[in-house]
Order: structure tokens, then sequence, then C-alpha cells
């Protein structure tokens, strides 16, 4: 047993704290070895804090918080261990480049005895420029997002989008420009570039490759410096393009990061193959096709269906069997011919 240095009464080891009983160390007991502190370095454009290693989009508190749960064994004494700390105000200059602020410590004693304490934590701040700031101010281009295809143009808007909620886009961008059978998005740093080229590819069905050109040696760092050039090939289908797969015809219901959506135009089976499946050229467009006409149903009995074509005025009777889907008076179909056979298809313009 030991006793409190203040009022004397015998504790056991489990309520003693730094030669104090719990209640006694809860008035006159010190958890602190040290004033707790934190150096940060502050960019005087963007706002963004270096902090091991990486320069942060966050606010200052949430990284002094950080920082005092992974340091606290610097600070605190050994029957101490932090559970929590928030701050109490404002962050208050004391000289320049040299703040403190007020912040409640949530501790637990001897693994037993939650207590809260307050005390200023001290924080050391260097302006600078971060480097993408830096960049951007050069308009320095570390990588190029080039997005190609049939499909380009349209998914761009959507593309902008997805970088305008995305701060770990949006942050690295220097522009966006129009290119041929695309657009280009030029970054300032490699790692977004990268993340947003395979995003794009996930969310649109394509293909990235990348290709690096060096353009200077960094003996510092022992390593080449240069642009990475990332391609994102979009699958050159659109909704109703005509496909050969596996022998069959079919056609294209959409394309998405799940892959492609296929009818069959005798059948109407519906498959949903791989995009591998494309980019090893086991799935070819069929371009050498024609529409016949669009035709509207103007009857339909038990074996035949009685066809009008509105613009031409000629009339068609088509075997039931040889429509591949259900059918009623005042539906339109329309007639491809591939290979010099008819295919019947619903006509949904």
């Amino acid at each position: 047993m030991k006793y409190c240095l203040n009022c004397g009464r015998e504790v056991s080891d489990e309520d003693y704290v730094n030669g104090y009983c719990v209640d006694c160390f809860r008035k006159l007991g010190n958890p602190f070895a040290k004033q707790p502190s934190i150096e940060v370095k502050v960019c005087s454009k963007c706002g963004s804090i270096f902090y091991k290693g990486e320069w942060l989009q966050e606010n200052l508190e949430s990284i002094i918080r950080r920082h005092l749960m992974e340091t606290q064994g610097k600070y605190l004494i050994g029957p101490a261990e932090l559970v929590g700390a928030e701050p109490v105000d404002g962050i208050q200059e004391v000289s320049r480049g040299l703040y403190v602020q007020k912040w409640v410590f949530n501790l637990v004693l001897n693994g037993k005895h939650f207590m809260q304490f307050e005390n200023n934590v001290k924080i050391t701040v260097t302006r600078t420029v971060c480097p993408r700031c830096t960049a951007r101010a050069s308009k320095r281009i570390a990588a190029l997002v080039q997005v190609r295809g049939l499909r380009a143009s349209a998914i761009r808007k959507d593309v902008e989008r997805l970088i305008e909620s995305n701060a770990g886009f949006n942050e690295y961008i220097l522009d966006i420009e129009d290119a041929q059978n695309g657009f280009d998005i030029r970054f300032i740093d490699q790692l977004p570039a990268r993340k947003l080229a395979h995003e794009i590819a996930r969310l649109y069905g394509g293909h990235v490759r990348e290709t690096f050109k060096s353009t200077r040696y960094d003996s510092r760092k022992g390593v080449w410096l240069g642009i990475l050039t990332l391609s994102v090939r979009l699958v050159d289908l659109a909704e109703g393009s005509i496909v050969r797969y596996n022998g069959e015809l079919w056609v294209v219901k959409r394309v998405d990061e799940k892959g492609l959506h296929l009818e069959n135009l005798a059948s109407m089976k519906n498959i949903t193959i791989p995009l591998a499946e494309y980019w090893g050229d086991r799935v070819s467009v069929v371009e050498n096709y024609y529409v016949k006409g669009v035709y509207e149903v103007v009857a339909v009995d038990k074996a035949m269906a009685y066809l009008v074509n509105r613009e031409s005025g000629e009339l068609r009777e088509i075997m039931l069997p040889n429509i591949p889907f259900q059918i009623k008076q005042g539906d339109y179909i329309k007639i491809l011919v591939i290979d010099d056979k008819e295919y019947v298809v619903k006509h949904t313009d």
C-alpha cells in the first residue's frame, strides 16, 4: 500500500497516481511531463499544411488533434493515456510564427480513472509555398490524361462534374482542353492523374496505357523527372451499335464499368460480357448493314403481323416466329439487313 502525499490517505496501487490519491490528483496533480507542441508548415497560397511528409488539405485543429494522439507518450506521464482532445478557444499569436491554443485533454489514469485537464498547445508555424501552388504558378505539367474515343465528348461534362466534386482531383488540375477525338486534362501531380484516369476507365468502359517522358534527372533524389501521359481509350461502341460476338449478332444496349450489355438480334437474349472481350478483339463492329425501313404494326393475328411503312406506303407481312419479341397493334419495328439477311428489331426512336 502507498500513501497520498497531500491527504496522507492509504491507497491501493491502482488508485495511486504520481504520489497522490485519485481525488487529490484531480485537484493538484499534473499529468503533463512537458508542454504539448507541434511544428507545421503552412502554404501561404492555398492554406494546405505539411505534416508527416505530406501536404494536407485539412484544418489545423484536426492535425493538432491527430498529433496529440500520436505523440502522447512524449508529453504525458506514464500512468496517463489520452483518449480524446478538443480545443477550448481559438489560436492566439504570441510572436511571429509562434502561437498557442488551449485544449482540454480527456485522460484515463492507470487504465481506470477518467479525468480532464486543460493545457496550452504550442504551435510553431513556418510560412512557405507548397509544391502544388509552385507548380500551378509556373504551369509546369507533371501528368497528362488523354481521353479518346467516339463517346469522349459525350462523357466530358460527367468527367468535369466528377473532378469538381473531388478536391483530390480538382486541386491538382491546371486545365482541361479539347483535343481531336476527345479531351486532355493537365495535372501538376502524377498520383491524382493516375487515379482519375483509372476512374474514368472504370466508370465509362476504357483501357489505360501509361507512357513516361523524362525531362531531367534529380541528382538529390536520384530519380528522373518528367511528364506522365495516361491515355484513356474508351470502348468505341454506342447504344444501338451492331456487333459480332461468338459468331452471333448483337445490339449494344449500354457500356459501363460492368462491361458490355448486349442483346441478341435473333433470340433477344441479354448478356453482359467483360470489357476484356472487347480489348481482346473478340468483339467486332458490324458496319456494312442498312435499315430497310421502319414499320408500324397495323394488325396481328395468330400467325402473322401486318406492317406498313408510313413514309413509303409499303405493306408487309411477317410470320410471328420471325419476330423474336412480343408485338401488338400500334407498335413500331425496324428491319435491318445484315449479310443479305433481314432482322426485325424494336424501334425505340
